[in-house]
């Protein structure tokens, strides 16, 4: 059974088929970085919601042949009225939004704490979010089994997706691994960490996805580096279905910003395990931020990326509704009180 709230935004965010094909642009920090790596901070809010207004209208808008689903947006720079109408994004498209603010909160990668946007607290976050429009409710959250602050992670969780289940709208939780003091480090010693990955990435899903955080789609991390798997004999295809079955919620696959061609392969070992597309973003786009022409690159090149996975998807991945029955007209929808 699935409430008609939660049952219609999922089919806004997702294509005819039922297959998620989603554009992450809600990145805030590494955005600064990537519009000017030199000075971070000295990049604007304007300058951000430029560079954004271009992703969307690019890869999303009425005008753009992008085969996107989805839209995930950021909820500080993304959603006043004028910044979403700039945007023109087409009706069959799906807003989704953020609920994390951006960061460690103040922890430190190590112990990370996810805060709220806005310091609010869940209640109030998935209320606004509801209020400003949006098809669904995203979280990033850091997290592992054996972090010290594993806890307070699963119980931020279990808020936001409480909070989903009273406005009535779908939360996808996208969880993070990362690194423990004392042991490999995720990005100065990728190859050490890739060895531990594929535990963290599946034992994470098989947790977060438990009835009571109220997880509707999991955005996973694709559950080995590809750069190392087979010098460390792991199988792309085995882990994927591992995390397929820990996974209770329908799952889609994201970039975590590798390149766009090892991308392409983790959506195809993906989705031809199960998966029922990808909530992608730096991979698609992120040559175009950096280019003298963002409009003509992200026309061009970001589209024929964004379509080629669309294609990938359209072809091998499962319909989220899968994870509740057989056929669509057999999925029970909740209405009335």
């Amino acid at each position: 059974m699935i409430t008609n709230g939660k049952f219609e935004g999922l089919m806004h965010i997702s294509d005819p088929k039922a297959l998620f094909t989603i554009v992450a642009t809600d990145q805030r920090g590494s955005l600064k970085r990537m519009i000017n790596p030199e000075d971070p901070k000295s990049v604007t809010p304007d300058d951000l919601k430029r560079v954004k207004i271009s992703l969307i209208r690019n890869l999303a808008g009425k005008k753009s042949e992008g085969r996107a689903s989805g839209i995930l947006i950021d909820p500080e720079y993304s959603y006043e009225k004028d910044f979403i109408k700039k945007c023109d994004i087409r009706a069959d498209v799906g807003v989704l939004m953020s609920v994390e603010a951006t960061g460690y909160g103040g922890q430190g990668e190590f112990a990370p704490k996810v805060q709220i946007f806005g310091g609010l607290d869940a209640d109030a976050a998935v209320r606004k979010i509801k209020e400003r429009g949006a098809a669904a409710a995203k979280m990033l959250v850091y997290h592992r089994m054996d972090s010290p602050t594993r806890g307070y992670q699963e119980s931020v969780v279990k808020a936001v997706g409480r909070a989903c289940v009273k406005y009535d709208i779908p939360f996808l939780l996208e969880p993070m691994s990362h690194s423990l003091e004392g042991g490999p480090h995720k990005k100065k010693n990728p190859k050490e960490f890739s060895k531990i990955k594929p535990d963290l990435v599946i034992e994470t899903a098989r947790e977060l996805t438990k009835p009571e955080y109220c997880v509707d789609v999991l955005k996973a991390e694709f559950p080995l580096n590809l750069k190392y798997a087979e010098e460390l004999g792991q199988d792309p295809v085995e882990a994927c279905k591992g995390l397929n079955e820990a996974s209770r919620a329908p799952w889609v696959v994201l970039s975590a910003g590798v390149d766009y061609d090892e991308f392409k392969m983790n959506v195809k070992y993906a989705v031809e395990s199960g998966a029922s597309g990808f909530l992608g973003g730096r991979a698609i786009w992120k040559e175009s931020v950096a280019s003298e022409d963002i409009d003509a690159s992200l026309s061009t090149v970001g589209v024929k990326r964004l379509n080629e996975l669309a294609e990938i998807v359209d072809k091998n991945a499962t319909p989220w509704y899968k994870r509740y029955a057989d056929s669509l007209r057999n999925v029970e929808v909740v209405r009335g009180k």
